[in-house]
């Protein structure tokens, strides 16, 4: 215990400089879709139209999210680099009002957007490691995920001032704001603090990651990657659907930004308690929780009618979101501990992730507009009901692993 706790106050100037950056960039992207959606709409485009165009920043990502962790595992310059798509992810939001209500333009913004920020998970990963190594990253990941959802909640209280006295496109501007903030965040952490070695997931004696065919082997990977994209399949068009459906059903657009608080309000306790006892109970009761509730919330929707019992009923997002943005960081550092390529699998998880962002959202605005709310509701519930199943069934426990992380090939599956 006096080890840790000496860790983490020799680097305390680098955490606080960590924390900010996950509370600014949350800011940055936090409450754009459903504002997004809203400002869209008050523009005159159709519900696919706008599903397509949420989709499309999704695709920005998916491209660029291998790549990314990729790239994450070969720059050393991590804070630079996240400094750099920061930034460009904020200019392309702050343009939207600007631009000319064309698809082409916007769509072109959103995509450039999507792919700048598939680098976030990937590079504050590998800061988050590089700072506390293995033993300690769970419990970092929890902290920091805390202040990543207290900047959600910063976005949406302001966003809700904005709105009501400024107007949807202040939003856009407030988030170019944010990314200059989270850029600059970044300075506070020391370089002589990180460890760029253990970033990739290597340990001190180990010099070469595994092949890629040696990763894709372990069926804990393989099984993972499915669950994962059926979880954002059907998470990812709930959010900018519910605040559709605040809209369809007479709520304002304070209450519709409301959608976001309320769940990000939850989500803040719910990482903390990930971090926590995803080192107590291990990874997988806890990411558990996560699954299950999502196909309980989404089918939840469906009982209500009233606009604020539906921003109320988005609390239910903070649990699976919460206990997700932790411990599929610690899930990563596990399977590849000893063996490297830690942001590379964090990279392919999150592609799992924006291939469902991409999905989702599309098949989302096409159902809303020709099937209506409560069919939408329904078939996104059982989407993440079969994810929950895949979960529970082929993904084995993690955290063991990590006891025998020195030896190369440990853990890996045949």
């Amino acid at each position: 215990m006096k080890r840790r706790n000496g860790k983490q106050k020799s680097i305390k100037q680098s955490l606080v400089g960590l924390n900010a950056i996950n509370f600014f960039q949350a800011e940055t992207v936090g409450v754009i879709l459903p504002v997004l959606s809203v400002f869209l709409k008050e523009h005159g485009w159709r519900y696919d139209s706008i599903g397509i165009a949420t989709a499309i920043a999704g695709l920005g990502t998916l491209l660029v999210q291998t790549p990314a962790g990729i790239a994450t595992d070969k720059i050393s310059s991590r804070r630079a680099l996240f400094a750099i798509t920061s930034i460009v992810t904020g200019v392309c939001f702050a343009i939207i009002p600007g631009l000319p209500r064309s698809h082409v333009s916007v769509d072109a913004a959103l995509f450039i957007a999507g792919a700048a920020q598939s680098f976030f998970a990937p590079l504050l990963g590998a800061l988050a490691l590089a700072l506390v190594g293995h033993e300690l990253l769970n419990n970092t990941a929890g902290k920091n995920q805390g202040w990543n959802h207290a900047g959600n909640i910063a976005a949406a209280v302001a966003g809700m001032a904005l709105v009501r006295f400024l107007g949807v496109s202040s939003v856009f501007y407030a988030v170019g704001i944010s990314s200059m903030l989270a850029a600059g965040s970044g300075l506070l952490i020391r370089a002589s603090d990180l460890d760029e070695h253990i970033a990739t997931g290597l340990l001190e004696k180990e010099t070469a990651a595994v092949s890629w065919r040696e990763l894709f082997r372990d069926k804990a990977v393989r099984a993972l990657l499915v669950a994962i994209f059926l979880f954002h399949l059907a998470n990812a068009p709930i959010l900018p659907t519910t605040a559709l459906y605040v809209k369809q059903l007479g709520g304002s657009d304070s209450l519709m930004t409301a959608t976001v608080l309320t769940a990000q309000v939850v989500m803040v306790p719910v990482a903390l308690w990930a971090g926590r006892y995803g080192d107590r109970w291990g990874r997988k009761p806890v990411m558990a929780v996560a699954f299950w509730a999502l196909p309980l919330r989404i089918l939840s929707y469906t009982f209500v009618s009233n606009p604020r019992a539906v921003v109320w009923l988005q609390g239910l997002d903070g649990v699976g979101a919460g206990i997700y943005g932790v411990v599929v960081i610690a899930l990563a550092a596990d399977l590849t501990k000893g063996k490297g390529r830690f942001n590379t699998l964090a990279g392919l998880f999150a592609t799992a992730l924006a291939i469902g962002g991409v999905a989702g959202p599309l098949a989302g605005g096409l159902l809303v507009q020709h099937l209506g709310f409560k069919i939408t509701f329904y078939v996104f519930a059982v989407l993440a009901l079969i994810g929950a199943m895949v979960f529970a069934s082929f993904v084995p426990e993690t955290k063991a692993r990590t006891g025998a992380g020195n030896e190369r090939g440990a853990g890996l599956a045949a």
